[in-house]
């Protein structure tokens, strides 16, 4: 068991409030846990005696609120101070990271640097201040480590800003400039060749559907990414109505030009399932067969205008369809040969949800998100690439606050399967996002059965820096692109919605609001894309800081 004992801001011993709590393995592999509070202090309870990491919400002071983790710890029976095993493990990261990205030269004097040894030498501090007559940790030791981590995240978050400066200039002095579309020319067939330039697009909502939103379109981003959810399409088993992603389609394909993406297009999620496939849920066989009829039809009817296709997402998180892991792969397998034969000149990728994994410590029956890529890769299905989706600041289970650095050590830790990435659903919302935001998947704050009737998934979603709000998401929107795009094996980044709509996977997380009111994200896309096709960012753009 691992047990930590906590201090709040005032600097006293406190039960601690638990929130997104869970535990990571080896690798950063999310394990089964039993985590609760219990005589003042945080205990964790698994199986077997190796060590793990805590993962879980804390306040970071002016970094935020935000779900950080602990080194890996081995069990014992004296309690371990939280906020000292945060810190250690940021400055463990920060250290990592550098020589990674070979940048152990950099000056003393750099602000990430000096940031970075003023947090080194609290946490020492606070190692080796005295505890108290029983041995146990003090506050002065609390005080000092929460300094240390505030420091270090600001440190380390300096540190990939830098990085992605230098990556991103790097990768655009390569990179040709974007290809013109010849008159009758299919748009995505110039676009899918220029592999070394990231594309940037954005995911509409089928159905709003205005001039307004074709010239945002047209005017910000670099290709449309049309959903095409099973529970929207098929309503009612039998019975399709394409109306809505058809007419999305031809404006993008006859009159804007852009290149289409399309999907998930079998999407196992709880919202994007029709309620008449559950009857199903127990008979794979015949579950198997609905969804290869489902994915036939709509490449079939695509095939002619959809460039690249996410064909299959929410597999790793085998929730609220319940799969074997065998299932799993078979499923994916199945999804990407069938469009292989359908369309064979299409790109097909392989999504993967929730990708920092904490569904696996409350949901067993899940597939930790590096582990089901690692199956993926081994099983000779050989996707044209995988697609993460990062979304934060919302309540439900994955979208909870992350840090820059977060970001772009996830990124990384991606790329050893040696497959192209693309940030299929990147998104945070314009303001805080209450429980009652979330509920409009049920429509009935009083529902015990939606998407938050878990009390885990009514918890504060926490915030970057400052709470959400019109500015933060486009500071953060312009930071999170600049990580995403100087990766030299990320080809492309597509914003998770345009419009705020009352069902949505981040509730105002919209570069427009319901009302139609460009929001200063739109601005900012609209020059970073410019930027970008100008081969002059960051340069163009106000400077990357930590």
């Amino acid at each position: 068991m691992l047990s930590f004992m906590v201090f709040d801001e005032a600097g006293q011993a406190q039960s601690p409030m638990l929130r997104r709590a869970y535990l990571l393995g080896k690798d950063d592999l999310a394990i089964p846990a039993q985590i609760h509070v219990d005589d003042g202090c945080i205990k964790a309870s698994k199986d077997g005696r190796t060590s793990a990491a805590l993962a879980l919400q804390v306040d970071a002071g002016a970094s935020g609120r935000l779900t950080l983790q602990t080194c890996l710890l081995p069990d014992r029976d004296r309690t371990y101070l939280l906020e000292l095993e945060l810190a250690r493990h940021r400055i463990m990261l920060f250290l990592n990271k550098l020589e990674e990205w070979s940048m152990s030269d950099l000056p003393a004097d750099h602000p990430a640097m000096s940031t970075f040894e003023k947090a080194r030498g609290l946490f020492s501090k606070a190692l080796c201040a005295e505890r108290g007559s029983d041995g146990a940790y003090t506050r002065k030791q609390a005080d000092l480590a929460r300094e240390a981590l505030q420091l270090a995240i600001d440190a380390s978050e300096k540190l990939a800003a830098l990085n992605a400066e230098r990556e991103l200039a790097a990768r655009l002095r390569i990179a040709e400039p974007p290809p013109k579309i010849e008159p009758g020319k299919h748009p995505s067939a110039s676009a899918s060749a220029h592999a070394t330039f990231p594309l940037i697009g954005c995911t509409v909502h089928n159905d709003l559907y205005t001039e307004g939103l074709h010239r945002v379109l047209t005017k910000s981003f670099d290709f449309i990414n049309c959903p095409m959810r099973w529970s929207e399409l098929e309503r009612e088993e039998g019975s399709y109505n394409f109306a809505h992603t058809d007419r999305w389609i031809e404006w993008a394909v006859r009159q804007a030009k852009l290149p289409v993406f399309g999907g998930p297009v079998l999407d196992l999620s709880e919202s994007a399932l029709p309620e008449w496939l559950y009857i199903w849920e127990n008979d794979y066989r015949t579950l198997r067969e609905l969804a290869y009829e489902h994915l036939k039809l709509v490449v079939t009817r695509y095939r002619r205008t959809v460039s690249r296709w996410t064909i299959i997402s929410g597999v790793n998180v085998n929730s609220p369809l319940r799969l074997s892991a065998e299932h799993m792969i078979d499923l994916t397998r199945l999804a990407v040969l069938l469009v292989r034969k359908l369309h064979p000149a299409a790109k097909v990728i392989v999504e993967i949800a929730q990708p920092f994994g904490e569904h696996a410590t409350a949901n067993a029956a899940s597939v930790p998100p590096l582990l089901y890529s690692e199956l993926v890769n081994d099983s000779g299905t050989q996707p044209d690439g995988f697609g993460l989706r990062f979304e934060t600041g919302h309540p439900e289970v994955g979208g909870a606050a992350r840090d820059l650095m977060q970001l772009s050590a996830l990124l990384d830790a991606f790329s050893v399967f040696d497959r192209p990435l693309h940030v299929t659903a990147l998104g945070a919302p314009s303001q805080p996002v209450t429980a009652e935001d979330a509920m409009g998947a049920t429509g009935d704050p009083g529902d015990s059965t939606g998407p938050l009737a878990e009390p885990a998934l009514r918890e504060d979603p926490g915030y970057w820096r400052k709470p959400w709000s019109p500015a933060s998401q486009a500071e953060w929107l312009t930071h999170a692109i600049a990580i995403a795009a100087s990766k030299s094996f990320v080809q492309s980044i597509c914003w998770q919605g345009l419009v705020d709509v009352p069902i949505a996977d981040v509730p105002h997380g919209g570069l427009l609001t319901a009302e139609g009111q460009h929001k200063p994200a739109l601005k900012r896309f609209a020059d970073i894309v410019a930027a970008i096709r100008s081969r002059k960012w960051p340069a163009a753009l106000p400077p990357i800081e930590g």
